[in-house]
């Protein structure tokens, strides 16, 4: 039967942090960013940690981009590779005296990167990505590096208060950052009725794509089964957006080869926690043929009847944004983040896959 080992856990920061994301260098580190300050409103900037130890042990590396003063600017931002080893950190930067400090499209919010080219140690200054679509955005993805050599950087529109998620779109580039003339629509309901969060792109293999969003009604924002769509000509045109059958807000999925995911979800209703799944998958759906809890939150939670949207429960979220980097064939390093003793940190668990 396939089943998921936990190995060891641990952690890579406890300063307020939040959002992480990892990658593994040429010389076989490991490198993770995160936002540092306010946990999960992300008051401050994105700093990054290393280990030369395969993810037993961690040491601060360098601050990818600092909070701004003049104007003050927030950021938080995600990790990915260039083909020539370069590192990309892509996310939001946000205006808060732009407007009222709130999810949604009262915040200025645009979406920059910077980039390294010594494996983290130095950073270049924020480039702007020029949008093709009205922002702000929400960015919870890094920049997918195709194997044809396009850059898709995803994002989230919110546009209108009514209709946050509306669209997930990826931001193309031919040319490694230099110019963004492209954006695509991943993920659009063709009733209305959905709207999608904390997107995830990754390119399973050459030429064929998957997307997943966590996936609300618009509206009252209330949680629907998370959807995926799949794109099987580089990310030019995009599948309808289908439920995977996990109610799990944010989710990550990881390819392990042929149909077969590793995914690792937030369950924030019931009994609270970062849950890890095996998933078999075609064209219309997923099949879950494995579940446990990755991580315990140890605590249980249900809807209040009086929220009227759902966006005003996620103030009192602890934990969140799981994610997963392949370490061999069989072994993954998940990292999220979480409130443990009172302070938001990034927790790393190493996990055995077993298929049979």
């Amino acid at each position: 039967m396939p089943k998921i080992e936990i190995l060891g856990t641990g952690l890579i920061d406890r300063h307020d942090s939040a959002f992480p994301t990892l990658i593994r260098l040429d010389n076989g580190d490991l490198l993770a960013g995160f936002s540092v300050g306010g946990g999960p409103n992300a008051t401050g900037g994105t700093d990054c940690a290393r280990s030369t130890d395969n993810g037993d042990s961690w040491t601060w590396q360098s601050t990818i981009l600092p909070p701004g003063k003049d104007p003050h600017t927030t950021n938080s931002l995600r990790l990915s590779r260039t083909r020539h080893g370069a590192v990309i950190a892509y996310g939001g930067q946000c205006y808060p005296e732009a407007a009222v400090k709130k999810f949604g499209h009262e915040v200025k919010r645009e979406p920059v990167f910077c980039v390294s080219a010594d494996g983290g140690l130095s950073w270049s200054p924020p480039r702007v990505i020029p949008a093709g679509v009205a922002g702000p955005f929400e960015v919870s993805n890094p920049v997918v590096v195709l194997v044809d050599g396009r850059w898709l950087a995803p994002a989230a529109t919110l546009c209108d208060a009514k209709k946050l998620g509306e669209r997930v779109v990826v931001f193309v580039s031919d040319d490694e950052g230099k110019t963004w003339p492209e954006t695509i629509t991943v993920m659009k309901d063709p009733n209305g009725i959905n709207g999608y969060f904390e997107q995830k792109v990754t390119e399973l293999e050459p030429g064929t794509l998957m997307a997943a969003a966590w996936t609300v009604r618009m509206g009252d924002y209330v949680d629907q089964e998370d959807h995926f769509a799949l794109s099987f000509d580089g990310g030019h045109h995009w599948g309808h957006p289908k439920p995977t059958g996990i109610r799990g807000q944010t989710m990550t999925p990881v390819w392990l080869g042929g149909d077969r995911l590793l995914v690792v979800y937030n369950r924030r209703y019931g009994q609270q926690g970062v849950q890890m799944c095996l998933v078999r998958f075609n064209e219309d759906r997923w099949n879950v043929e494995f579940e446990g809890t990755l991580w315990d939150a140890a605590a249980s939670r249900q809807r209040d009847p009086s929220v009227a949207s759902g966006i005003d429960e996620f103030d009192s979220f602890q934990f969140g944004l799981p994610s997963a980097l392949r370490l061999d064939e069989n072994t993954l390093l998940a990292v999220h983040w979480c409130k443990e003793g009172g302070i938001f940190g990034i927790r790393w668990t190493r996990i055995r896959v077993h298929w049979s």
